[in-house]
């Protein structure tokens, strides 16, 4: 060292000029980056603590291990343009070094093979994820990666929407370091590979990740990779629909963040402890929990792969409970907070839920186009949501007016472990087997998994609609006081709108007429408000149908107008050739 300039390889760290040379040639460097990297060279004769590093570099300042953690990735991607990247070295459990072996003579193709891994790094760094997956296989190609290199690899294809891509770099990282003796690092990417197998329904492998990071982490003191193990356990728990062990799993994952302060561990564990919630039939708790856990990702205190998921979890359970405000204005947010990070969210299973919004907003060949693009991903990387993109297909198929198509895809929804509804049960009805459809609907309300927790509300509420609509009153008036038994599972969003309907035309079929006006337009306000635009449509549908039977024909005039404008721009031709043979009625009575 001369003149306050460390010079290691290539390099000149210049103390002074706060510089990072290669070859000179200076290397951008964020100013923590810089700090860090300065404050392990000048100590390198020792491991420094985590603990001392955030004192250092933050003083006065609470912040997670994650900033630390990214800020040495950054070191690391820096220092790999010049061959460097495993000189930060790790110490589990202890802290960071910064050690420099002496590296055999150079050769052109070690040139080459450094300048793959040094494009990988640095995409990586930038946020540039197909770039990074592209690099990193270049550069495995011609010798392969370290365990740090793997993971690396493996978060850039998950944060581009590639999970079935993640898996090989990730097993090969779990392999390394077990052999380096790294127990706590095998843990963390062992409970990584649990997260991609139980996305590909490999539940018994899911299970056995886990269990072997339960025993790589036993008896090490409580950090990260508990909590992440919590929060992975969490979710098992949830697909197996054991919705209390899934909250208790999830309550202390939201712990030991609170306790690390680690916004990525208490962000998860607030998204499965509020699903959770929700799936057991209390919507606003649940949603609320949801909320806090998707304003930590915005607020950037996440980082983009645990925002990606957080995301995927809110915008499912907006969808399951018909809150399509929610979902809309949530979608809007992470769509910018996406273009930030350069993540690709809307991709496979999470596609299907922005189609969703899509379809229940009319805009139904965005809708399609969606699904038809979500398809090869969710195949490859989440088949369990093939099931729910066949659904979903279904009903835009059937709004299109194609309803032989629209079984059939609801039938392959059925096929693939979904419940078609309750789509397929108004098809049903439409077709004259309502009694069939008020039973379809009433066993997808009993299920245990958590999809039809968060669904259950709308499941009876189109039920009981469909029983008054086939004159089986005891049967809607039982299904009314079930759904009012539990008001908080569809006490918010379009569920209410659904449920005022199921009033509604249980008056109508009492002969309460004026009292199924009201609620008829009550609902149709309410939808309105959510931005639930094809079911306000087909709301007023119905109350122009009500409102002819009683003879307001100049009424219903205006509400089928209103339903039809809606109908003829989504290119639902399907619900606009019901408009027009009630128009027809409606004309002919009105004289």
């Amino acid at each position: 060292m001369t003149a306050g300039i460390h010079r290691f390889a290539a390099f000149e760290l210049d103390r002074d000029g706060r510089a990072l040379r290669l070859d000179g040639r200076e290397i951008p460097l964020q100013p923590r980056v810089f700090d860090l990297l300065l404050y392990l060279v000048e100590n390198r004769e020792r491991v420094v603590s985590k603990e001392e590093l955030l004192d250092t570099l933050w003083p006065g300042v609470i912040v997670t291990e994650g900033s630390l953690q990214r800020a040495v990735s950054l070191a690391r991607a820096a220092l790999q343009q010049g061959g460097l990247g495993e000189a930060l070295r790790n110490y589990a459990r202890r802290g960071y070094r910064f050690l420099v072996d002496e590296p055999p003579p150079a050769t052109a193709a070690d040139a080459q093979d450094g300048d793959a891994l040094a494009e990988a790094e640095c995409a990586f760094a930038a946020g540039r994820w197909r770039a990074a997956m592209a690099a990193f296989a270049s550069a495995d190609r011609a010798t392969p990666l370290s365990a740090e290199c793997l993971e690396r690899w493996a978060a850039a294809a998950q944060c581009a929407g590639e999970l079935a891509a993640a898996a090989p770099p990730l097993e090969r990282a779990a392999v390394a370091y077990s052999s380096r003796s790294e127990p706590e690092a095998a843990a963390r990417v062992t409970i990584g590979l649990a997260r991609i197998q139980i996305e590909s329904l490999d539940v018994a492998v899911t299970q056995g990740c886990l269990r072997r990071a339960r025993r790589l982490l036993s008896g090490l003191p409580r950090g990260a990779q508990h909590g992440f193990l919590a929060w992975m356990s969490a979710r098992l728990h949830l697909y197996n629909g054991d919705l209390a062990e899934a909250i208790r799993c999830a309550i202390e994952a939201r712990d030991i963040g609170r306790e690390l302060q680690n916004a990525d561990i208490e962000s998860m564990g607030l998204l499965i402890w509020g699903i959770g919630l929700q799936a057991r039939g209390d919507t606003p708790a649940g949603m609320a929990l949801q909320d806090e856990a998707a304003a930590a990702v915005l607020a950037g205190d996440v980082s983009p792969l645990v925002g990606g998921i957080v995301y995927c979890g809110v915008i499912s359970s907006c969808c399951n409970s018909e809150d399509w405000r929610r979902a809309e204005q949530w979608t809007d947010s992470f769509t910018r907070w996406c273009e930030r990070c350069h993540i690709d969210t809307f991709a496979g299973a999470c596609l299907i839920h922005r189609a969703e919004v899509f379809a229940m907003s009319g805009r139904l060949a965005l809708a399609h186009d969606a699904i038809a693009r979500a398809d090869p991903l969710i195949r490859a990387g989440a088949p369990w949501a093939l099931g729910d993109a066949y659904r979903l297909l279904g009903d835009v198929l059937f709004a299109r007016g194609e309803e032989d198509a629209a079984e059939q895809s609801y039938l392959h929804a059925y096929q693939h472990g979904w419940d078609p509804y309750p789509g397929y049960a108004i098809l049903l009805h439409q077709r004259g087997r309502s009694d069939e459809a008020v039973r379809g609907l009433k066993r997808a309300a009993t299920l245990t998994n958590w999809v039809a927790g968060e669904r259950r509300g709308r499941y009876l509420a189109h039920a009981c609609q469909i029983a008054s609509l086939a004159g089986a009153l005891d049967e809607a008036r039982a299904l009314l006081e079930a759904l009012d038994r539990a008001p908080a599972m569809w006490a918010s969003g379009a569920a209410a709108a659904q449920v005022d309907r199921a009033r509604a035309e249980l008056a109508w079929a009492t002969a309460e007429q004026d009292e199924a006006l009201r609620l008829f337009a009550r609902a149709a306000d309410v939808l309105r408000h959510q931005r639930a635009v094809m079911d306000a449509a087909l709301l007023r549908l119905r109350l122009a149908e009500a409102l002819a039977a009683c003879g307001e024909h100049g009424a219903a005039a205006m509400e089928l107008a209103a339903a039809e404008a809606v109908f003829e721009s989504a290119g639902a031709g399907g619900y606009l050739s019901r408009c027009r043979a009630l128009r027809a009625a409606v004309s002919g009575g009105g004289g």
